[in-house]
Order: C-alpha cells, then structure tokens, then sequence
C-alpha cells in the first residue's frame, strides 16, 4: 500500500504540473513566500503559448528571480531577473496592464528595479563602512547592473576595489565610469597613472586623447601627453605636428598655446614665452596662455626674491638694486594676472596673486580691493 500511495502522489504532481499555467497563483505563491511554486509556475508561463507573451508574466517572473537572487546562491537568478523585466517593457512599454494587474498602480518594473537595485547599494554601502571592501565592489557593481544609469554605483565599485588593493578592477570599473558618464579629470589620470605603471603607454596616450575630448582646456593633460611622448623620445614628432598644424591654421590660440607648452617642458622658456604671447595676440582673453604667461614671469620673480632674502643686512645698494628688478618683473606679471582675474573673477589663487603683486607695488587701495574678495570667498 505505501508503494501504491507514493505512485499515486507521483501522478497527481505530475497532472498539477501538466496543467495551464495560473499567473494569479504564482502571484499568491510569490506573496506567500512559496518561490519555489512560484518559479515552477512562472518557468511554465513563459512556454504556454497563451501566457508567454503577456506583459505580466514576465513582470513576475522577474519579481520572482530577484527574490530568489537576494535569497539564494543561484548565479543565474540576477540575469534572468533583469531579462524578464526588459521583455516586460517590450511587450508593455506604458506597463498598463501591471498596473491594472497589480491593482496598486505604482508598483511596475521601475519602481522594483528601484527596490531591487537598493538592496545591494544599501548592502555594499554596509560592507563598505564595514571595510568589506571585496564584498563592496560586487554589490556596486551589482546594482550598477540593475541600473546603469546610476554611474556613482561604478564609480564606487571602482573604490572599493582599489580599497580592496585589486588595482586591475578597480581600473576597469574606472573604465566603466567614464563609459556610464562620469567625466572627473582625476579618473582619467587614475587611469592614466595605471597604464603609465603598467609601461603601456599606447594606451596611456589614448586615456589622455580621450580626457582632451572632456577637458580641451586642461593644461596637465596636455603636460602628461607630452611627458609620455618626451619619454618615448617622441617629442620632436610632436612638436613638428603642432607647428604643421599651426602652419594650417594660424590664428588658433590654442595650437600657439600647445606649442608654448611643449617649448616649456623642453626648458626653452624664451621660445615658450613668444608662442603663448601669440596665443594672446590671437585672442586676448586666451586664459591658459595668459596664466602661463603669468606664472612665468612671477616664477623670475621669486628667483630675485630668495636671492634679496639671501643677502645680509649690510649689501643695502644690492638689496635695492634687486628690489628694482622684482617690481619691474612684478609689473611685468600685473597686466597678465589681472586679465585672468576678470575671466574667473572668483579663483583664490588669482586673487592670492593679485593682492601679493598690488601689496608689493604699493598698490594699497586695490590690494584692500583684492583683500575684501578673498576674505567673502573664504566665508570671512
């Protein structure tokens, strides 16, 4: 008899599971908790020719996978999830029929890709401030996953696992960041120090090629282009590039300015100094040009100015002879900060200088000017 009951159970299950599949009961089995019902339905909804096609099996079919994703070891369940709620989309685009279906209104593949995808934010948020740091970059990169268009969850993937010391993860998410948005010239030079470490400077170069694209204006990713080809020895190759470009096009500022650069990095700081005056002549308000300019001739400046410090109290006719020369530089400088002040007017470092340059030439009335500035800036 027991073996007769057992074959008899077996037969029943058997004809439970070779009937239709009921979306109304995997949804009572999902909200019982049941998942193991309610996977077995939902598996069957989406080959029964007259539920595989409907908005809402798929909806739950995702909701059932990443409840058994956040519950269980399954390594499929996240995919699965995620592809249920995009054919969810497609065949419902409005989620109408969810809505209508869940009777709640608000609750559709968004707002459970909202849940979904703070369960493991919030989750490695806690690893992280637990200094779980591996376990942090798999929950930011899962939630990234759920929901890409969030980049800080990449981004944060990309710190924890540089906290974690996997250096080569780190960068790839670094990698990703820049591909979901993020546009933070210190991740391009994150990625760039790397490849430089790594000795591959091709793609050190084309980590910079790209920052140029975000940041035209940068000045040190110019610097470090440069720094990589003058390692490479290539420098001439570059410099004979700018000058053919500019020999197309020479009334573009930048072209002048790039030139000066690459002069400066060679120490020629005559021949620097003439491109970023042509840079000027262009364009007056060319703003790299004019601070270059003036951190050259203040640079002169405090060249005299530790050699007056150096002098004892009794070489009085060559202190005066070189307190001349640091005004006169300081003179010279004057015209170049100013034009910078009135292009970013609330810069602390120009501010800084100006009131240095207007104290120093007695400018009393304008260093008190710059003063009052600097002290509303700092919150004074």
């Amino acid at each position: 008899m027991r073996q007769l009951f057992t074959i008899v159970a077996a037969f029943v299950c058997v004809l439970a599971f070779g009937q239709k599949p009921n979306i109304n009961k995997a949804k009572a089995a999902f909200d019982k908790g049941e998942l193991a019902e309610a996977k077995a339905i939902i598996d069957q909804a989406i080959e029964y020719e007259k539920t595989k096609d409907k908005a809402k099996t798929w909806y739950y079919r995702g909701m059932i996978y990443s409840s058994i994703d956040t519950s269980t070891n399954d390594p499929d369940a996240m995919r699965i999830a995620m592809e249920a709620y995009e054919r969810t989309l497609e065949l419902d685009p409005t989620q109408k029929s969810i809505n209508e279906f869940t009777g709640l209104g608000i609750q559709n593949v968004d707002s459970q890709k909202q849940n979904y995808y703070g369960f493991y934010y919030n989750k490695a948020i806690a690893n992280y401030n637990a200094e779980n740091f591996p376990e942090a970059t798999d929950n930011f990169e899962k939630a990234y996953y759920i929901m890409p268009s969030d980049s800080n969850a990449i981004l944060n993937a990309a710190h924890s696992a540089l906290a974690a010391g996997n250096e080569e993860k780190a960068n790839l998410n670094y990698k990703r960041s820049l591909d979901a948005g993020i546009t933070d010239i210190s991740i391009y030079l994150r990625l760039y120090n790397y490849a430089v470490g790594q000795k591959n400077y091709d793609s050190a170069y084309a980590v910079l090629e790209a920052a140029r694209v975000v940041h035209p204006n940068n000045v040190d990713i110019m610097k470090y282009q440069i720094n990589i080809l003058i390692d490479q020895d290539k420098i001439d190759e570059a410099k004979t590039g700018i000058e053919e470009a500019i020999s197309k096009e020479p009334d573009n500022a930048d072209l002048h300015f790039s030139l000066g650069v690459i002069h400066e990095e060679l120490k020629d700081l005559e021949a620097a100094r003439t491109s970023y005056e042509n840079a000027i002549e262009i364009d007056s308000e060319h703003y790299n040009s004019n601070f270059n300019l003036g951190v050259m001739v203040f640079n002169e400046c405090n060249v005299l100015i530790k050699e007056r410090n150096a002098l004892s109290y009794k070489e009085e006719k060559k202190f005066d002879e070189l307190t001349n020369q640091i005004d006169e530089k300081l003179r010279m400088a004057l015209p170049y900060w100013e034009r910078l002040h009135n292009l970013k007017s609330e810069e602390q470092t120009i501010l800084e200088t100006l009131e240095y340059i207007y104290l120093s030439l007695k400018m009393n009335d304008k260093a008190e000017e710059i003063g009052g500035k600097l002290d509303a800036l700092k919150g004074g």
